[in-house]
């Protein structure tokens, strides 16, 4: 039988889980004050940190020889990616080239957040953890944020609402229950959670991005 991992770190770090899942920059974004700055912002870091999340997933794989992991990430992308359309939809409508993207460097946050997830692909289990908090709390932020007067922050939103998000998150909750936990993973969804946070409270400042 399973353990349900994913409901007690999420009790143990109830106050920061909330923290970010209830942040300034999600009830902006629900409410429909958020900056179109901010959001921008946001984008564009955000697409920097999928491409660098892609190859700490492919090299957490590719350090597993469990065949449970490649039957994963079938199931988890073999659908049609429509987060990737809703994306290019989104950068185009509000102005992002990809180019901007390439030349764009890194915030600190950012930095650090595609670092702590290199580090933990070393396996697979550590990748699991570190990387359940970013696709799980999206789901619940996309939950709250999906009614949003904003048009385009209501695309946003209802993509991570969706019933083919949710259908992912399930896949990533079970890969987490089916870990033995120890002391080092729950440090790693920690971690995440709290970079997941201050990931928000950059796009708010709109903080300088220095790194390369």
């Amino acid at each position: 039988m399973k353990s349900d991992n994913f409901s007690h770190l999420k009790d143990k770090y109830k106050e920061i889980w909330d923290s970010y899942v209830n942040h300034k920059f999600v009830n902006e974004l629900r409410e429909g004050t958020l900056s179109k700055e901010s959001f921008k912002y946001y984008l564009i870091q955000d697409s920097k940190y999928v491409k660098e999340m892609m190859k700490a997933l492919a090299r957490a794989a590719g350090n597993s020889i469990d065949d449970k992991v490649n039957t994963f990430l079938m199931k988890i992308l073999s659908s049609k990616d429509r987060g990737r359309e809703v994306h290019e939809k989104l950068i185009k409508s509000i102005g992002i080239t990809e180019t901007e993207i390439e030349d764009s460097r890194f915030s600190l946050v950012n930095f650090a957040y595609t670092r702590h997830l290199l580090l933990s692909s070393r396996t697979w289990e550590e990748f699991v953890f570190a990387w359940t908090p970013c696709m799980v709390g999206y789901y619940e932020i996309g939950n709250i944020a999906k009614d949003t007067k904003i048009e385009l922050y209501r695309e946003w939103a209802s993509f991570y609402a969706s019933a083919e998000y949710g259908e992912r998150v399930k896949l990533i909750i079970d890969e987490l229950n089916s870990i033995k936990l120890n002391d080092y993973l729950e440090s790693l969804f920690q971690n995440s959670v709290i970079l997941e946070t201050l990931f928000w409270d950059s796009a708010l400042k709109m903080d300088p991005t220095l790194f390369r």
